[in-house]
């Protein structure tokens, strides 16, 4: 445990039952033994602590830009599928206590991150823990590439399937209405369902399923290194669904 967090988030535990707990979920918990706490008080810390720094970023690198275009953005930073990458690229699998199957559909390995963040919080303060979070995300993720995705996604999305030959739809569904009024939106590639998305609007419901279909894209480029005319392009994560709690 010590020589992974020297390796991979630069720091040296001091307190490392707090580490331990962090990293180990709920289903690694014996029966006989449920005084043993899991991670998830510290991953409920670590996302508040994840929110903060991640906005501090955003608005410190985007001087010009609104409030809107800074939620989307720490929205797709914070969502799931992206913590989920970003806890793949470091191998925080290796570390993790979880009786839980791996697969694309768990949250296991991003709840564990929020709830490491949590953990370095308490043993090394806020501005160490700062630090580490924005080492990590400038090391794993491209701003850049974000942000460029927050200008059209339904646009990009269609042109990346013309050029590939793919059927790209957008399916949306009124729902609810007066003030209630929201509509639902699916991105269906090849018939499949590859992204949904909600708004108070047809467009920002349309947006809000590019950016969750290029999410899942993205999420599954770590299996798939290489490239063909049939691989989804690189994609940055939506917001959030509520980033809990599939597991």
């Amino acid at each position: 445990m010590r020589a992974w967090c020297r390796r991979t988030l630069h720091i040296t535990p001091g307190d490392l039952g707090l580490y331990r707990q962090a990293l180990r979920h709920s289903s690694a918990v014996p029966e006989d033994r449920p005084d043993l706490p899991n991670n998830e008080r510290l991953e409920f810390l670590g996302d508040a602590i994840l929110d903060s720094v991640i906005g501090d970023l955003l608005f410190r690198t985007y001087p010009d830009q609104g409030e809107g275009f800074l939620t989307r953005m720490r929205s797709k930073l914070v969502s799931r599928a992206q913590l989920n990458h970003i806890a793949h690229l470091i191998n925080i699998e290796q570390v993790v206590e979880s009786n839980v199957a791996h697969g694309q559909g768990s949250s296991v390995p991003g709840n564990a991150l929020e709830a490491l963040i949590g953990a370095i919080f308490l043993d090394k303060g806020f501005e160490r823990t700062r630090r580490v979070i924005v080492a990590m995300f400038l090391q794993h993720v491209q701003l850049e590439e974000v942000a460029r995705e927050d200008k059209d996604g339904k646009s990009r999305l269609l042109e990346w399937g013309q050029k590939r030959r793919r059927k790209v739809e957008f399916v949306v569904h009124e729902e609810g209405g007066g003030r209630n009024k929201q509509f639902r939106a699916e991105v269906r590639i090849d018939g499949q369902v590859r992204g949904t998305g909600t708004g108070p609007s047809k467009k920002v419901a349309e947006q809000e399923a590019a950016q969750d279909a290029f999410t899942h894209m993205r999420s599954r480029k770590p299996r798939a290194p290489r490239k063909s005319a049939s691989t989804p392009p690189e994609a940055p994560a939506r917001g959030r669904s509520r980033r809990r709690r599939t597991q």
